[in-house]
């Protein structure tokens, strides 16, 4: 008994020392919203500050474009970002937290006009980002990628037709089209590609990684979640 007294006590004083969770957060509305590199929030950082904020454990939004988001997860500076688990440049030290966060659309959209009359049409999409294997199936299709630091600036790449295509997610998306107070145009062309979960997913050199998991886990059983949102 002692011995469990004990391990209960070393973990939370573990916990206690990570006083600060760093929640790794690039531009991708709703859910994570970046106005600069110093300022960053959205649905998700409000929901995961509500489940793991404490008098004693502040949850911190830290910005960065994907590229250097993984990085910085691999390397424990950060210690839990949301992400489809299918991203070839994820990390192989962490783990991701049942249930989905979110089920995302993946979309291809084009305009139509000018995917017709360009020998090699170009795709914005995401730097870092392989799409659930799209990117290659787009590339030998013909295909030239323009990679973007963030999902919305590759939105805005489209939208301003500076390329012929765009491989996105729906929500940046759409979270684009309502800021701008713009309709979705008649020459768009979208295709539903797949639908793929979004995790929580934990650095395996987080020193809060077993808080992080029993807060997130607890909070989803006990509210008989599919989905930490819709």
């Amino acid at each position: 008994m002692r011995v469990l007294a004990f391990t209960i006590l070393l973990l939370s004083h573990a916990v206690l020392q990570a006083a600060e969770i760093r929640l790794g957060v690039h531009n991708f509305p709703p859910y994570f919203v970046m106005q600069d590199s110093n300022n960053c929030g959205g649905e998700a950082v409000e929901l995961t500050r509500k489940l793991l904020q404490t008098d004693n454990i502040k949850v911190t939004a830290v910005c960065a474009t994907p590229a250097r988001l993984y990085k910085l997860l691999q390397s424990g500076d950060v210690d839990l970002t949301i992400n489809i688990k299918q991203t070839k440049a994820l990390p192989d030290n962490v783990s991701f937290i049942a249930p989905p966060f979110v089920q995302l659309s993946l979309v291809l959209l084009t305009h139509g006009a000018a995917v017709a009359r360009e020998k090699q049409p170009t795709i914005a999409a995401i730097r870092g980002f392989d799409y659930h294997g799209q990117r290659q199936i787009l590339t030998e299709k013909g295909y030239t990628f323009i990679d973007l630091p963030d999902s919305i600036s590759a939105v805005e790449m489209f939208i301003k037709g500076r390329s012929s295509a765009l491989l996105t997610y729906d929500a940046p998306f759409d979270y684009y089209l309502k800021q701008h107070q713009l309709p979705f145009a008649k020459n768009y062309q979208c295709q539903l590609l797949e639908q793929l979960d979004a995790f929580y997913v934990v650095s395996e050199q987080s020193a809060a990684k077993s808080y992080i998991s029993d807060k997130l886990s607890q909070y989803a059983y006990k509210a008989q979640l599919s989905y930490f949102t819709q």
